[in-house]
């Protein structure tokens, strides 16, 4: 049966409005993915403590591990961090879990200043416990393939500071970014806590 020009009318609109519908919902999608859909991923790279060991960034079976990338020479944000996870860290140890399926990851952004002893004199001023946290660098090209993987943008500026995201990253035995939380003051321990005991319970 032959359309009625409304009928055709509304079709023909239909079919232009498309596209937009499709974008539209392409784009909701993006915008409502859940952390755990982010494809970033921790790359099995390797680095080295601040002893000169090597340190592969291979996937750790049943482990989750809290990642923050930072450089001695911010002058706010990164050491604001470190602090907060430092007093998580603290509450990890008495639940008995840091360093027991929960280990921290602190990478350097900037290996050619933070060299293992300024690196030292940040975790001990800072008040990183070894139990369960990991302080590694590495050359510049391996960072950028952390930073890369990640999906952490870091570019020195022509002050000598780096402009850089803010975020940490929790990753799990795949070494798949479960969860991003913020850094500084977004950074909530309380809250990492809590997701992390439950993590923890759900094995």
């Amino acid at each position: 049966m032959p359309l009625t020009p409304t009928a055709a009318t509304r079709l023909r609109r239909l079919v232009l409005l498309l596209p937009l519908f499709v974008l539209a919902a392409l784009i909701a999608s993006w915008l409502w993915l859940t952390p755990s859909e982010v494809s970033a991923k921790l790359p099995d790279a390797q680095l080295q403590t601040l002893d000169g060991a090597a340190y592969s960034l291979s996937p750790k079976p049943g482990t989750v591990r809290l990642v923050e990338l930072i450089y001695t020479r911010c002058p706010d944000i990164c050491p604001t961090t470190t602090i907060k996870m430092v007093q998580l860290q603290k509450r990890l140890q008495e639940a008995g879990v840091m360093g027991k399926g929960v280990d921290f990851l602190t990478i350097t952004i900037d290996p050619q200043n933070d060299t293992p002893d300024v690196l030292r004199y940040y975790a001990r001023q800072l008040g990183i416990a070894e139990d369960g946290w990991t302080i590694l660098r590495g050359d510049e090209e391996t960072i950028r393939t952390v930073t890369s993987s990640l999906g952490f943008f870091a570019k020195k500026t022509d002050d000598g500071f780096i402009s850089h995201t803010s975020s940490t990253y929790l990753v799990d035995q795949n070494n798949a970014v479960i969860r991003k939380f913020g850094m500084g003051e977004d950074f909530d321990p309380e809250q990492i806590y809590q997701e992390l005991l439950n993590l923890k319970k759900e094995g």
